[in-house]
């Protein structure tokens, strides 16, 4: 049980160079993906967790988003951890496009390919840290806050990427406990540290609390170091309505 987050999360993302913007939460249905990461607590100074999801597009199917934070211990005296990254990735569109004719071939002979838009988005490693907790402690922040991320749109037809605005993440009722004991419960989160506690930390941006949305709680994942292979599972809990 090395890893526990709750939180309630809204991604605001431009898809192209307009003003245009699209706001989604994170759905109540977002799973723990199997390429999580959640090492030897006893030596790992990183551990990610990556929730997935997957959302109908009536005119390109299932699209596939994702959401990963970072977690890095900084074995300090006292040891102290952190988000130190925050990434997403949120397709845009699956399309089926005919690929290149070749001298004297037929049109009906031209086979297709599926060309993939996405928007990557990260913060890259802040620096300096924030929200900097003491080992063996958890973050609970119920005010909002929000993060930047770096955003552009990529192409898997190897078009050259295309830098967009940057798009903001927004988390409520914001609470993590990495690095935990492996003999602490699933749904026992360690001691709080709170963003509302003075000279405890420092908030990246506290805004207006986010309503509406949706309230999920990963909690008990567990990732063997031999295998890629999710042990644990999210639990989730909705408040609220989902977008």
């Amino acid at each position: 049980n090395c890893l526990a987050v709750k939180m309630v999360a809204q991604i605001k993302l431009y898809p192209n160079n307009s003003n245009i913007v699209v706001t989604k939460n994170i759905p109540a249905l977002a799973k723990v993906s199997p390429t999580s990461s959640c090492s030897d607590v006893n030596s790992a100074t990183t551990q990610v967790l990556t929730l997935e999801w997957s959302e109908a597009d009536p005119s390109s199917g299932i699209l596939s988003r994702n959401l990963s934070l970072y977690f890095y211990l900084n074995n300090t005296i006292p040891p102290m951890y952190t988000v130190s990254m925050v990434t997403s990735m949120y397709q845009l569109s699956s399309d089926k496009v005919l690929g290149k004719m070749s001298p004297g071939q037929n049109t009906t002979d031209m086979g297709s390919k599926s060309v993939s838009k996405f928007i990557r988005m990260t913060t890259a490693t802040m620096n300096p840290l924030q929200l900097l907790v003491p080992k063996n402690r958890s973050f609970l922040c119920e005010e909002s806050l929000t993060v930047e991320m770096m955003a552009e749109l990529i192409t898997t037809d190897g078009t050259p990427p295309v830098k967009l605005k940057k798009a903001m993440l927004k988390i409520s009722s914001f609470q993590f406990d990495a690095f935990r004991p492996t003999s602490l419960p699933s749904l026992q989160f360690q001691p709080a540290t709170s963003c509302s506690s003075p000279n405890d930390l420092v908030p990246i941006v506290v805004g207006c609390s986010l309503a509406g949305l949706v309230l999920f709680i990963v909690i008990g994942y567990l990732m063997g170091r031999r295998k890629a292979e999710v042990k644990g599972y999210a639990t989730v809990v909705e408040q609220g309505e989902v977008e």
